[in-house]
């Protein structure tokens, strides 16, 4: 059997209306190479399973029991991977015609780049400030929960987490990329390793480009590639989860690089951020953001988090 170009692994959760939209536009957009398509399911009740196999029979399906979690599924599809390229694409997307070859044709030419992103365009909204960045540090942190982030966005110093100095318009190397869409070479997973399952969603991408950069991969934002993103389609309705979910991972990630007095600093910062932006939303009169910092706090003293 001919080798293929690219696996593409799509993890699947009550999407089914924007999954269709995501395949149909990489069979309609993504022409001059060959690929296979993964698409793991974590037991979705939107008839998903049933959806794929009926209208898209080419494609791999693994169908879950459970809900296992980002990381886990994605490394389940990486496991039947036929090709030496791997894209982690959310089925929350649409790509742009070009793009994928585009990711697939530099990161071939790089033997030094293991992990390729894309420009990410929010539906209506312009750019998803959060497809690349630089690593989360107790620094950045602090400058976000304090407010400092959000005023002075634009400044190297305080918007340094996200990188809003930089408006995205130019190619260059960054320390993560998003796994909304994530180009990566086999050659870097069998270096270092699988993503890792304890993130159940959130930040395993952010943790899998750090662990590659400590064996000397580098990652690349790539901006003439654009796919389009409607951030959080699964988690519609469910901000509690959402959120609760989120914090979690970034209580792993700063334990995980950290140690103990990470996991003391994560918490401090937390419960000093959301005391703080719980009473100004207060006074903003804005309850549905007050009321989730109040939650946070809650968590957090509680030991829930």
């Amino acid at each position: 059997m001919a080798a293929i170009d690219l696996s593409i692994i799509i993890v699947n959760y009550n999407a089914k209306n924007f999954l269709h939209k995501c395949l149909t536009s990489i069979f309609n957009t993504l022409t001059q190479i060959s690929y296979e398509i993964i698409v793991v399911d974590n037991n979705s009740s939107d008839n998903t399973v049933e959806f794929i196999r009926h209208e898209f029979p080419s494609i791999k399906m693994i169908a879950n029991k459970e809900n296992i979690g980002y990381a886990k599924a994605n490394n389940q599809g990486i496991k039947i991977a036929k090709s030496d390229l791997i894209l982690l694409l959310n089925p929350d997307t649409v790509v742009f015609e070009g793009s994928i070859e585009k990711m697939v044709n530099y990161i071939k030419n790089n033997s030094d780049v293991g992990i390729v992103g894309c420009r990410v365009i929010n539906f209506g909204s312009g750019l998803q400030w959060d497809s690349c960045g630089t690593f989360l540090t107790p620094l950045n942190l602090c400058l976000k929960e304090l407010g400092l982030e959000k005023f002075f966005l634009n400044h190297r110093f305080f918007g340094q987490r996200l990188m809003y100095f930089w408006k995205r318009n130019s190619s260059q190397q960054v320390d993560w990329v998003s796994g909304v869409s994530m180009l990566l070479k086999k050659k870097v997973i069998e270096d270092v390793g699988a993503l890792d399952e304890s993130y159940f969603a959130y930040l395993e991408d952010m943790d899998y480009c750090r662990r590659a950069a400590n064996r000397s991969w580098k990652t690349f934002f790539l901006h003439s590639a654009e796919i389009f993103h409607n951030a959080g389609a699964s988690w519609k309705q469910r901000s509690d989860i959402h959120l609760f979910t989120s914090l979690t991972s970034e209580k792993k990630y700063f334990k995980k690089y950290y140690g103990t007095i990470g996991l003391h600093i994560f918490k401090f910062l937390h419960l000093l951020g959301s005391y703080e932006k719980f009473f100004i939303n207060l006074l903003l009169k804005d309850r549905h953001k007050a009321k989730d910092h109040y939650k946070i706090l809650q968590w957090i003293i509680s030991g829930r988090i």
